[in-house]
C-alpha cells in the first residue's frame, strides 16, 4: 500500500488553501445573506443560519483532519491502511 502522508499538498482533498477558501467563501455568503435580510430579503437570517452551519461543520471537518494527520505522525494510526495501533499491540 502507499504511504498517504507522501501526498503532495496540492493533491490532497483537503488543503490548507482550499479549506481556508471554502470557510472565506462560506462565511462571506451568509453575511451577504444576513445583509439582504436587513434590507427586507425574505429568509435571509435563516440562510446565514444556515450557511454558518455547514462553516462549523466544515470546521469540525478540518479538525478531524489534523487529529488524523497528529494520529499518522505519532504511529497510533498507520499510514498505510488507516487502521489505529496500539503502542502495546
Amino acid at each position: 500500500m502507499t504511504d498517504i502522508m507522501n501526498i503532495p499538498t496540492e493533491q490532497f482533498p483537503l488543503n490548507w488553501h482550499r479549506y481556508n477558501h471554502l470557510m472565506d467563501e462560506l462565511r462571506d455568503a451568509a453575511r451577504g445573506f444576513a445583509w439582504l435580510d436587513e434590507r427586507g430579503w425574505p429568509g435571509g437570517k435563516d440562510l446565514d443560519k444556515r450557511l454558518m452551519a455547514i462553516w462549523s461543520d466544515l470546521h469540525g471537518v478540518w479538525e478531524t483532519i489534523q487529529e488524523t494527520e497528529r494520529a499518522m505522525r505519532s504511529g497510533t494510526i498507520s499510514k498505510t491502511d488507516g487502521k489505529r495501533h496500539h503502542p502495546s499491540a
